[in-house]
């Protein structure tokens, strides 16, 4: 058979003499052609198969010439092929196959010591240390191990004995591999090892000595600093070998001290580091270290002595400067660390950056207008520093609102996971959401419902962008966007990584916001959420001065147009009369940028960041996890980020709650009975308290009491506990569910009809912020209940009365009063008139009530035509 090639007929020998020639000389392009036109002629031609194969592999293809190897070796078998295509299926990924091959190609031909020894290479990295033995000492014993194949295979033998603890064979075998390869470092190492752990104390130092004059770098290999994949015991070892080695030496010792001080052996390490300085008294490096190691140990003075002593040894030592500064900012004094943070990089520079001096200003400004700020570095206590900071700046739960519009901005790649999480949270907040973006909609993928796609070259022409995105970053264009679309269009600016928890309703007028860390850089004020109204004087300045600093290429270094011309601006510039409209970090950074891993972290840390009543969303960080942002599609659904993303999944909705632990409250109990569907006005009513740290009481545990049920079950309990992953949870009940209290659920048992019980729950278990009575639905019961409890309520709290349209015929008496008519005759003359409440309670109650809302129970009208089950009862909060 001929075929063509290059205008020539070839026969197939010729072709594939050809596409060697191509391949050999640098050619794959023509090889692969050629070989594909001879597999068209002839698919048996295992050559043509094995040579596409190779070009694949040389491409990086390794999974598409795993498979043509594969055609080869179908077809003509042999050891070459099987190593070729174990190695492209090791680059794979494919571990398991490679072992396979290698194995069978070791079989095949026992003089390719290579392919046992790649075997046990692999099942080492597979955990196999069993059968990586038995492939190691297959090597070692091949026809071909006379190639040198034996020293490697005896060390990496040697190596894997010595670790499962079999120290004389590993000597033993690892004297064979010096023997076979005298000039072998590695191999002497393992024996100087495997000497020392038999107890041949003096071989094990010839060992040493013969590798360290076999090469000087030997030294450096046993006093290097550990990393982080180092076990750090075996780490100690090999530190003290350098020691005994070159006891002049200080590595050995200074890293021996940083080890213990790594695996938190404080006392250890401060007499390490010690005796190092006993030798050397002027090293600068070793004071700031065992500064540290004090810090670490609490002796905060001793430290700061330290640290001072290295700085005085060398004041424009760097690490000298820094240890200080992390030692400041440890001690909660952030701005003496961004102070000392500065005086480091004027050092490091040679003189002062440009704007330095005002950058001194600027923290000193901000340590006196936001103190909080000093709190930076201890979660556990920040939110509540940042309580008292503009108190006035509080979300207002007020439904009725027009909610402000959203801008926000996107370039690039298609939305990743969190940019369309938060995007869903704005629409889901009731906010119009307007998404801006250069070029063809379509390229920023799937757009959530609700969210209207805008040009943004009608805010800012196409140039500046690219200005931006040539000489600086995408998020420095960003900063300049945000203020040019709130001086056009006012409202909102939010990054598309921030996810609401609540509806934005602050009132009127400029709204900024903080963060905790980056006072050291002047980053103080951060523009992820700004409220402006629309033609504003201050949107219009910022833009301004941001255009003219991009233009004149003074700084385009992330954050000189934002976090830090927000911060100049709004603290030591004309912006200072609105100190007043700026928000802590609580409300939109309770989990910082330096803690983004966190959001990831199945409950905990982030989870109760989240807990204080001023948070309003949660700022992702999109920029901190990589190119594809934070994971909020695969998360951990105990995280923060799992539960931000099941805030929107009708799967995880509350009604869904409900029905999964099999409470009335939902949509339906069981595939036939139809459920009060309660969830769905507390789902539109609590979603956006949902992280916060809540007290809740709810009277009435388990359905079915009357019909004689089994009480062994707390469904609503269960529900709520999920649903508010903060709150703590009291459930009252004439029945005794004691069993059920632990976490953050605990119960009481109280009858309704025991008004000095009822008092007594007030008192000891509230105050509270939301109460839900759905006990013995009896109107006497629920009218005593509401005068003992709502005075309990804290301002701004709900009180649900439940199943308003159904009474129990054995307890309730024909000269009761209907609740549901008391609470009718409230909100028509704002009189409360109940024979179960005494006149001075109805005055208090009188006051104290703010607006009732009356819903149905669906069960019920479906069944027997009765409105109004559900009664909701809100507090008065002072403002409204």
């Amino acid at each position: 058979m001929r075929l063509k090639t290059t205008g020539v007929m070839a026969t197939i020998q010729e072709a594939l003499t050809i596409a060697l020639d191509h391949h050999q000389a640098g050619r794959p392009a023509e090889a692969e052609i050629l070989c594909r036109r001879i597999l068209d002629a002839d698919p048996e031609q295992a050559t043509a198969w094995h040579l596409l194969g190779i070009i694949h592999a040389q491409a990086g293809l390794f999974a598409e010439a795993a498979a043509l190897l594969g055609e080869a070796l179908a077809r003509a078998p042999g050891a070459d092929l099987l190593r070729h295509r174990a190695m492209a299926r090791q680059e794979a990924g494919d571990l398991e196959g490679a072992v396979a091959d290698y194995r069978e190609a070791a079989r095949l031909a026992p003089a390719l010591t290579d392919a046992a020894l790649n075997a046990g290479i692999l099942l080492e990295r597979l955990g196999r240390h069993a059968e990586a033995r038995e492939a190691y000492r297959t090597a070692l014993t091949s026809d071909g191990a006379s190639d040198g194949g034996d020293a490697r295979a005896a060390t990496h033998l040697g190596r894997l004995l010595l670790a499962g603890g079999d120290a004389a064979e590993a000597a033993i075998v690892l004297e064979g591999a010096v023997r076979a390869d005298s000039t072998a470092l590695e191999s002497w190492y393992h024996l100087a090892d495997a000497r020392a752990r038999s107890g041949d104390v003096r071989g094990a130092e010839a060992a040493r000595r013969r590798a360290l004059a076999l090469s000087p770098a030997f030294f450096g290999i046993l006093a290097r600093a550990p990393d982080s994949g180092d076990d750090p015991d075996e780490a100690a070892r090999r530190l003290g070998w350098a020691r005994a080695l070159e006891p002049q030496r200080p590595e050995p010792l200074c890293n021996l001290a940083a080890t213990r001080l790594r695996q938190g052996r404080l006392a250890e390490a401060d007499a390490l580091y010690t005796a190092h300085l006993e030798r050397a008294p002027a090293d600068s490096a070793g004071w700031s270290a065992r500064a540290v190691c004090r810090m670490d140990a609490g002796g905060t003075e001793s430290a700061e002595a330290d640290g001072r002593r290295a700085l005085a040894l060398d004041p424009a030592a760097e690490g000298a400067l820094a240890t200080l500064s992390v030692l400041r900012s440890r001690r909660g004094d952030p701005f003496a660390a961004g102070l000392l943070h500065r005086r480091m990089r004027r050092l490091a520079n040679g003189s002062a950056p440009a704007g330095d001096d005002d950058l001194d200003a600027l923290i000193r400004a901000t340590a006196e207008a936001m103190p909080f700020l000093a709190e930076a570095s201890h979660p556990e206590r920040r939110n509540a520093a940042a309580r008292s900071f503009n108190p006035h700046l509080r979300v207002r739960h007020h439904d009725t609102e027009t909610r402000d519009r959203i801008t926000t901005f996107w370039s690039g790649a298609p939305l990743n996971a969190g940019a369309r999480l938060a995007l869903r949270s704005m629409v889901a907040q009731g906010h119009p959401v307007h998404l801006y973006s250069y070029g063809d909609p379509a390229l920023l993928g799937r757009v959530p419902d609700g969210v209207r796609v805008e040009d943004a070259g009608t805010v800012v022409p196409h140039h500046v962008y690219d200005l931006c995105v040539r000489s600086a970053e995408i998020r420095y264009f960003s900063d300049i966007f945000r203020y040019a679309a709130l001086h056009a269009f006012g409202g909102w600016w939010l990054d598309t990584d921030v996810v609401l928890l609540k509806p934005l309703s602050f009132g009127t007028g400029h709204l900024f916001c903080s963060q905790w860390h980056g006072l050291d850089a002047g980053h103080a004020l951060v523009g992820d959420a700004i409220r402006a109204p629309r033609g504003s004087v201050h949107m219009r300045r910022l833009f301004e001065e941001s255009m003219r600093i991009l233009m004149s290429g003074s700084d385009r270094r992330f954050g000189a147009v934002g976090p830090l011309l927000l911060s100049r601006y709004v603290l030591t510039g004309p912006g200072r009369d609105l100190l007043d409209r700026v928000l802590p970090p609580t409300v939109f950074n309770a989990v910082d940028w330096t803690e983004h891993s966190w959001l990831a972290e199945p409950g905990g840390r982030a989870l109760a960041l989240l807990s204080d009543e001023r948070v309003a969303g949660v700022h992702l960080w999109n920029g901190m996890w990589g190119p594809g942002g934070p994971p909020a599609e695969d998360a951990d659904a105990e995280s923060v980020l799992g539960r931000l993303a099941a805030l929107h999944d009708a799967d995880a909705s509350l009604s869904a709650l409900a029905m999964r632990f099999h409470s009335d409250k939902g949509p339906r109990l069981g595939s036939e009975r139809l459920g009060h569907h309660y969830t769905r006005v507390y789902d539109a009513l609590f979603a956006p308290r949902r992280f916060e740290a809540l007290r809740i009481l709810e009277i009435g545990l388990c359905r079915g009491r009357v019909e004689g049920w089994k009480q062994d079950d707390v469904p609503s309990l269960r529900m709520w506990e999920r649903y508010f992953p903060n709150a703590a949870l009291v459930g009252a009940d004439i029945e005794d569910f004691s069993a059920f209290d632990g976490g953050r659920v605990t119960t009481r048992r109280v009858d309704q009809g025991d008004a000095a019980g009822l008092r007594r729950l007030a008192e000891e278990d509230g105050p509270f912020d939301i109460v839900i009575d759905d006990g013995s639905h009896a109107s006497r019961h629920q009218q005593m209940t509401l005068a003992a409890l709502f005075g309990r309520l804290r301002p701004g709290g709900v009180y649900v009365i439940e199943d308003l349209n159904w009474q129990p015929p054995d307890v309730e008496r024909p000269e009761d009063r209907l609740t549901l008519d008391v609470l009718r005759g409230f909100m028509e003359n704002g009189r409360i008139d109940s024979p179960h409440i005494a006149a001075a309670e109805c005055r208090a109650l009188e006051s104290a009530m703010g607006r009732v809302e009356l819903y149905d129970s669906l069960s019920e009208l479906v069944g027997a035509e009765r409105m109004a089950g559900l009664a909701v009862i809100h507090r008065r909060d002072g403002t409204s």
